[in-house]
């Protein structure tokens, strides 16, 4: 669902080494640590500006590292260089003195992504055999790029550890660069400038570099890294000055002079329009039968192809052919609703995986399109890509992002809306009896919120065939001893409601029978067990969202027993989490209360022993059970 360039290289340079998963499955495993077999002792990037044949304003980025290999097994060892129609990779090397040493072949081929349909990225790489622990080598390359618009950020990590890493940046006199340092409250690096002949040096230290994408769960290393971004403002050039990008005024313009290049023919929409909005005569309800239409109709695809990175695909091309990237879909629900007579905008944004806001006016800011319809004075934003979305069910990777919201020659800014954990809420609702060893259950499911949209969008990427053992797994979490039997069929045509399954369970082994004592085991899914974060984690630990489940059980005691033992309660309200459980006997029954919130989706290292603690805790009352005495 991301469109634009500034995606950029290190954020696909992310993708090769981390990956990342929902919530819920996390919740039933951990986070790894991947061992380092390499280590680089010294890495150096330059960024040195220049102006070429044309007098046009470019970058080359020159890096040189040294690899020690750390393991006596034989380790291919690769390095990745990614570049598009903006930029080339030049002269890459094995330095083996003083001088340049000897060219390295790389092997150039496309990058393919399962998530991007056509793209002019490229994939340049070559690698080196470490034979035993000990072995050094050294290699340099240089990448030029130019269109300084997409020059990367520069940061001081890599995929290996590093002792020593410094960036440099040489800028000529006569040009204005604006060097924006990220995170250096968190990593400290050192900093020194000179002014040598007609270029002024600037030179970052950073040492003992933990490698980047080691831990599962790790957020974008923008988030959390020191990096810089640089912004080439303007250049001197035979006297002249020429302008570059300045702020978000100049962002603007750039954008909107890509979008003016869209031709738009709506005229094949009208009738589509017409029949969407027929005998509604509420404005929010017509926006909704055309939002929702985009949604349902139109096959989101990504092209990251040249000048297509940035420029949305005319309306009536996304209509006709039933796929688009994200700003052909919001073109076309922009259009559409234009066509019924409302004030549809298209909206540059960055994601949640874009930790920056405008003040930084950088192509890094953006990487994704929406439409943004006013009414009555209201901004309602609308991201048709996100599947099965209800109109104010903003998904979390966009809730809180600043958005730029065309306005002809000038622009809004606003920031989407940010939801709470309890937005999202996952509410089951149990009567448990006991039969013999079994224990048997009624139960209600309600989704809402994201947590609806994930399961609605988890069913729809399946057969409808397999949709009742999906949800089956689901509530009972897979596990072998917990039978579930669905009394509800699954719908996914009304988004705005809330989607309720009913279902039976049948638990075994849940009850253990000693004659005169019974051991009773409520718990069947187990949220968060084992998901204490390895002390050797030094990052920080990503959910992909807010989430929120509280589950009501009632177990009826039977007759001719009482109960002796309750598991102790646990109640731990935290600024970025709630775990609350607990049991208590009313009437005749046993109700167990469980909820459990991630109210913030980013939990930073000083908040990783709070966080062990409480698992431990968690563990403990899992691992408890309800004590039941013959009278």
């Amino acid at each position: 669902m991301f469109f634009l360039k500034t995606r950029s290289i290190a954020v696909l340079f992310t993708l090769i080494f981390c990956l990342t998963s929902f919530v819920y499955t996390f919740a039933h495993s951990g986070p790894f640590v991947q061992e380092d077999k390499v280590v680089i002792l010294n890495s150096v990037q330059k960024i040195s500006f220049f102006i070429d044949k044309k007098n046009e304003l470019q970058a080359k980025l020159t890096v040189k590292q040294t690899a020690k290999s750390q393991t006596n097994l034989q380790y291919r060892f690769k390095r990745y260089i990614f570049f598009d129609n903006y930029s080339e990779v030049r002269e890459i090397r094995e330095v083996l003195s003083k001088k340049m040493g000897k060219k390295i072949k790389p092997i150039i081929s496309d990058y393919e992504s399962d998530g991007i349909f056509h793209s002019d990225l490229k994939l340049c790489y070559f690698e080196h055999s470490f034979f035993k622990n000990g072995d050094t080598y050294t290699y340099r390359y240089e990448k030029v790029f130019k269109d300084l618009k997409f020059l990367e950020s520069l940061y001081f990590n890599d995929s290996y550890p590093i002792q020593n890493s410094t960036l440099i940046i040489e800028i000529p006199d006569g040009v204005s660069v604006d060097i924006r340092e990220l995170n250096f409250d968190k990593e400290k690096p050192s900093y020194e400038s000179f002014k040598e002949k007609n270029k002024t040096i600037h030179t970052y230290s950073l040492s003992d570099v933990p490698a980047a994408f080691k831990f599962s769960g790790a957020p974008r290393r923008s988030k959390f890294n020191a990096h810089l971004i640089l912004i080439p403002n303007a250049y001197e050039v035979n006297g002249k000055t020429v302008k570059l990008i300045e702020d978000v005024n100049d962002l603007y313009k750039w954008y909107t002079s890509i979008v003016s290049t869209t031709e738009n023919n709506n005229s094949d929409l009208k009738a589509i329009v017409e029949e969407l909005t027929e005998g509604k005569t509420d404005d929010l309800e017509k926006i909704k039968a055309i939002y929702y239409w985009v949604q349902d109709n139109i096959r989101y695809i990504a092209f990251e192809y040249g000048i297509m990175g940035f420029k949305p695909e005319a309306c009536q091309e996304v209509y006709k052919n039933k796929y688009g990237d994200c700003k052909g879909m919001a073109n076309l629900t922009k259009e559409m609703l234009r066509l019924a007579g409302y004030d549809a905008r298209l909206t540059w944004l960055g994601t949640a995986d874009v930790p920056y806001d405008y003040d930084i006016p950088s192509l890094v800011v953006d990487n994704h399109m929406i439409c943004t319809v006013i009414l009555n004075g209201e901004k309602i934003f609308l991201d048709p890509t996100e599947k099965y979305s209800d109109l104010y069910n903003y998904a979390f990777r966009i809730q809180g992002q600043q958005a730029l919201i065309e306005d002809g020659e000038s622009f809004m800014i606003e920031r989407i809306p940010s939801l709470e954990a309890d937005h999202n809420k996952e509410i089951s609702e149990v009567t448990f009896t006991i039969d013999k060893e079994q224990i048997k259950g009624k139960g209600k499911l309600t989704f809402q919120g994201n947590r609806k949209t994930y399961i609605f969008y988890r069913l729809s990427s399946l057969p409808q065939k397999a949709w009742e053992e999906y949800l089956k797994n689901y509530i009972g979490n897979a596990d072998k001893n917990v039978k579930v039997k669905l009394l509800t069929e699954a719908n996914l045509n009304n988004r705005d409601s809330d989607f309720v399954l009913n279902y039976e369970l049948d638990m075994e082994h849940h009850v253990i029978d000693l004659g005169e004592e019974l051991y009773v085991n409520l718990e069947y899914d187990y949220p968060f067990k084992n998901f204490k974060i390895s002390d050797e984690r030094n990052v920080p630990y990503e959910f992909s969202g807010k989430y929120y489940i509280e589950n009501i059980s009632k177990l009826k005691i039977p007759e001719g027993w009482e109960s002796t033992y309750l598991p102790e309660a646990i109640k731990n309200n935290k600024e970025h989490y709630t775990f609350e459980l607990s049991f208590k006997e009313e009437n005749g029954e046993v109700i167990y209360h469980k909820k459990i919130a991630i109210k913030d989706a980013f939990l930073d290292v000083e908040n990783f022993e709070d966080w062990n603690k409480t698992i431990e805790q968690l563990n403990t009352f899992y691992g408890d059970q309800i004590i039941l005495k013959k009278q």
